[in-house]
């Protein structure tokens, strides 16, 4: 998640394992070092920027790194606050645990959002996205930021600050697992809602369905529905459940030029970076030439058309040559119009009908 909540989980976890024998200082520093797994963003411009999507939330985000580096980063602070003092031989235990519970935990929650994280980075690079919030989610950052905001007031009494931490956690963390649930729970209302489109689209079987959390409110999903010829990208909404709205988007037939992309080392690392849930677009060009863009679909509510923030895109002849070279799609910028859709959305309110959008026949019409 964003860094201040990951700074007031820390300080949170820090405060419970290591409070007493730190005096008040495990909530500044476990919020210090609940936030540090996220410097591997400073090796985003490698390999031409794909850095981004290849190194961050990798190996520092790996449960072995606060088990293997939390030790030694304890220790180092231990060295430099308090390793002259009479009291440093009864906290460098704590402060060991301060710096391993909020590096350890810091991956964990990452792993409740639709980006995802590696947990055993390097060794396997394997991305664990449990969709249970999304990675700016203010309900749950305000519950444990209250918890961490009473175990701060110095006049409570400690088993009062303790408490109130306690309570933060877990009405927290019982906020997490609520959003597995609801995810879990939109899925299954997804299968039954677009069974009869994925059969008119050509036929087939739902190979696959995800719901995504969205940001800032746990009502409206964002998902992807992957069937043999189409894969479908819409939103689902609490306010009316069994009725989505969605866009079609085709799957062109396999083909060299298609594969000369996919195949590639940035097609095969955006598919791995979006799980599997990416759209390929193709325009036909002059002299037989292909432009080919595979998006990452996983973010499609942000867009008016159900399409990808990111991606990639490469011009490919006909014997499946890449011309030019593959270039990376970039995020795209949102005007004061798409932002007003965007806050609509985020109230629960689905696109409104036509330019693409559909939604099951037995449904009343799309609000605006």
């Amino acid at each position: 998640m964003e860094p201040v909540t990951q700074a007031l989980l820390g300080a949170a976890t820090a405060e419970l394992v290591a409070g007493r024998a730190l005096r008040g200082r495990a909530l500044g520093w476990g919020a210090v070092v609940g936030m540090s797994p996220d410097l591997d963003v400073l090796l985003g411009g490698l390999h031409n920027g794909y850095g981004e999507w290849l190194y961050h939330r990798g190996t520092t985000h790996s449960l072995w790194f606060g088990f293997v580096l939390g030790p030694l980063l304890g220790w180092l602070l231990w060295r430099w606050r308090d390793g002259r003092t009479d009291a440093s031989v009864t906290t460098l235990p704590a402060w060991i645990k301060l710096a391993i519970v909020a590096l350890v935990t810091h991956p964990l929650l990452d792993g409740f959002t639709p980006y995802g994280t590696q947990l055993f980075a390097p060794f396997v690079r394997e991305r664990f996205a449990w969709n249970g919030v999304a990675i700016v989610d203010p309900f749950y950052s305000i519950v444990l930021g209250a918890g961490v905001a009473c175990a701060a007031i110095r006049t409570w009494p400690e088993t009062r600050r303790r408490g109130a931490l306690v309570a933060g956690l877990i009405l927290s963390t019982g906020y997490l697992i609520a959003g597995l649930g609801i995810s879990r729970w939109v899925e299954n209302d997804l299968r039954d809602a677009l069974a009869v489109a994925v059969r008119s689209q050509g036929g087939g079987a739902i190979e696959r369905v995800r719901a995504y959390p969205t940001i800032f409110q746990p009502w409206l999903r964002s998902f992807v529905v992957r069937a043999p010829d189409a894969i479908f990208v819409g939103l689902h909404s609490w306010r009316e459940a069994g009725c989505p709205a969605w866009q079609a988007h085709s799957r062109p037939a396999p083909s060299p030029m298609i594969r000369s992309l996919t195949s590639s080392w940035e097609g095969q690392l955006l598919n791995w970076f979006a799980d599997g849930d990416t759209a390929t677009f193709v325009h036909a060009e002059a002299n037989g030439v292909n432009r080919i863009r595979i998006e990452d679909v996983r973010y499609g509510w942000a867009s008016p058309n159900a399409r990808g923030m990111w991606g990639l895109e490469a011009r490919v002849d006909p014997s499946g040559q890449i011309l030019g070279g593959v270039h990376r799609l970039t995020r795209v910028s949102f005007d004061s119009d798409d932002l007003a859709r965007i806050g609509r959305l985020l109230l629960g309110e689905l696109p409104a009908a036509g330019a693409g959008w559909q939604r099951p026949s037995n449904c009343s019409p799309i609000s605006r």
